[in-house]
């Protein structure tokens, strides 16, 4: 298969959600393919104690023995931007789901983020939901982004938002802290909506993973995937009622896939900045695709580089390959769970 990183070490991930399905996926798909070290959760797609219990139901349905840190509740400045139009007032809107029986970890997310970076260089920040988290450790722990291998963000976007006209629902949340992730002294991906959006859930997906869920259609083999398959079959039906067709964007296992499989990737250094104070374009990602920024360039022609910063734009991505490994994460991990 395309993409296969049997031949060499899995890169150790920390993976910043709120979910959400497609975060929910994303954590799978970290488990599959990375050393998945810590889980923390952010307000974002719904309140923080409900993306927080949904990332315990992930692991639990997914027999996953990863730490769970509850984070931030609010960002750093913006009132709380929640999306129940899409995920539901829970965030997980959709299926039937079983009783909860794991707890969140202490300490604090950011505590969390402090000490095991510190405790362990080179690991990877996934960020897949409103950059709070990440910022908040890096203000209060300046040497974190130097002991990282890097931040692999979903989030903004090089072509207009999803939010609003201008910005994706991620950098639109809290903006004043995407812009310190963006400035840290560290490498950075960002998987926006250009890029996101090429990976898509549609009626075929579903059933290709009612399929792992229920293998030649006899018993329930994996719990895990059937939820996820629910999961976006509801994501589905609020696509269809808010803008008339059946396919959504994949996005939070883009910045996975962006640091397990950097291969099936077109990434290129661009100067990158958000916008914090625009009327109508707060919290757009601003991706000056006049200009390339060469290997150890720490300059940005033609911009002011206060705003803008070096930043590993995914352009484009092996869609075939990516799809089959998501469905292949769900089955593989999902069928090894000590449920």
């Amino acid at each position: 298969m395309a993409g296969d990183t049997a031949d060499r070490p899995k890169p150790r991930l920390i993976v910043d959600c709120d979910p959400g399905q497609d975060d929910a996926v994303a954590i799978v798909v970290a488990a599959a393919y990375g050393e998945l070290l810590g889980i923390t959760t952010v307000g974002g797609n719904a309140p923080l104690a409900d993306v927080t219990r949904n990332a315990l139901l992930t692991c639990q349905l997914f027999g996953l023995d990863v730490p769970v840190y509850a984070g931030e509740a609010t960002p750093l400045k913006a009132e709380p931007l929640h999306a129940p139009e899409i995920h539901g007032t829970s965030g997980f809107a959709g299926p039937s789901l079983p009783e909860l029986d794991r707890e969140p970890e202490h300490p604090h997310a950011v505590e969390y983020l402090i000490e095991r970076v510190r405790a362990d260089e080179g690991l990877w920040l996934v960020q897949i939901g409103p950059a709070t988290n990440v910022a908040t450790a890096f203000a209060k722990a300046p040497d974190l982004p130097g002991r990282l291998a890097g931040v692999s963000f979903m989030g903004g976007s090089a072509s207009g938002g999803n939010r609003t006209a201008a910005a994706e629902f991620n950098a639109l949340a809290d903006p004043e802290a995407l812009d310190v992730v963006l400035g840290s002294d560290t490498e950075i991906r960002m998987c926006g909506l250009d890029l996101t959006m090429q990976l898509t859930v549609d009626d075929q997906l579903v059933s290709d993973i009612r399929d792992v869920a229920a293998p030649d259609g006899g018993a329930l083999g994996n719990p895990g995937a059937k939820v996820i398959a629910d999961l976006f079959g509801h994501y589905l039906e609020r696509i269809e009622a808010l803008a008339g067709h059946r396919v959504g964007g994949l996005h939070d296992p883009c910045a996975v896939l962006a640091v397990t499989h950097p291969e099936l990737f077109e990434m290129v250094k661009r100067p990158t900045g958000v916008e914090l104070r625009g009327s109508l374009t707060r919290g757009m990602t601003v991706v000056d695709r006049r200009s390339r920024v060469s290997e150890g360039d720490t300059g940005i022609p033609w911009t002011d580089a206060g705003q803008f910063h070096p930043v590993w734009h995914c352009v484009s991505l092996d869609v075939v390959a990516a799809r089959s490994l998501v469905v292949d994460a769900l089955n593989q991990v999902g069928t090894k769970s000590d449920r």
